[in-house]
């Protein structure tokens, strides 16, 4: 039998308690280390899990615990500095999204992962839930024809970050399970938006990812939103899928609806499209 993998996590503020408690609950991991700056955290968390070890200094993770991997859950702007120490320290490492705050800093860590053979992972949960491995299982199986365009939504009233804007933020998700769908890179991205609470901090935001053959994208983005939204569209040649994340029951649902065009019609009179209207 294997032995379980030896981690660590550092950052335990919002996310990183989930984080550990996931960890932990895995047989073939063993949580060893939780590091964080703030004391208080970390006395806290002692209380839910005093079996793990709680340090301040993130170098005794690298070079003190004997650890196979380490989990960074901080916040965007020393993700890069950590990920790459912990690299460079021979530690397989999950970054919380996003990987780092510009595409010159990921494509380093993965040429460090790449050259080292470590395991470089970022947290894109969504490509791990059922209802995403179901849809894309439904559009492999050619259910809804050809994807002629997605629309995502995800919104709601926070919570505001400060190193990072909306997109950043939020984005990410809907990116990740966009790309998993469509199984090619886009071939352009066009994104604007607006700070309207913290200046230089857009808290909403629209975004628009082309590919090929005339397909697209759309992702909306929000902080300032009365309701949390999580919902996506995705449009095919012959049916409908609609994603509702924050639906308890029925997150999917394909509906049988499409528009067709006559393929033969010699006058305009004679041009009429069919609206197709069946069950979902």
């Amino acid at each position: 039998m294997q032995n379980p993998i030896k981690l660590g996590v550092v950052g335990c503020g919002y996310w990183g308690p989930n984080l550990i408690r996931n960890f932990s609950g895995l047989p073939d991991c063993d949580v060893k280390l939780m590091c964080d700056v703030n004391s208080q955290r970390l006395k806290h968390l002692k209380t839910l899990y005093p079996y793990i070890e709680g340090h301040m200094d993130y170098e005794h993770m690298l070079n003190g615990a004997g650890l196979d991997a380490i989990v960074i859950a901080t916040s965007v702007k020393f993700h890069f500095k950590m990920a790459k120490a912990s690299l460079m320290a021979g530690k397989h490492t999950f970054i919380e999204k996003p990987m780092a705050a510009s595409s010159p800093e990921c494509e380093e860590l993965i040429e460090i992962a790449d050259k080292k053979g470590l395991v470089l992972m970022v947290g894109h949960t969504f490509l791990y839930s059922p209802a995403i491995r179901k849809i894309k299982d439904i559009i492999s199986w050619g259910d809804i024809g050809e994807i002629q365009y997605i629309s995502s939504r995800r919104l709601n009233l926070g919570l505001f970050q400060k190193d990072i804007n909306v997109a950043w933020d939020l984005a990410p998700h809907d990116i990740s399970i966009v790309l998993y769908i469509m199984e090619q890179s886009p071939i352009s991205v066009n994104c604007w938006g607006n700070a309207h609470v913290s200046p230089g901090v857009e808290d909403v935001t629209s975004m628009c990812i082309s590919f090929k053959e005339d397909r697209f994208a759309t992702i909306q983005s929000s902080w300032l939103d009365p309701r949390k939204v999580r919902d996506m569209t995705i449009v095919g040649t012959k049916r409908m899928i609609v994603y509702d994340d924050v639906e308890p029951l029925e997150k999917i649902r394909i509906y049988d609806a499409r528009v067709e065009v006559p393929p033969h019609y010699d006058t305009f009179a004679e041009f009429q499209y069919s609206y197709h209207y069946g069950d979902s």
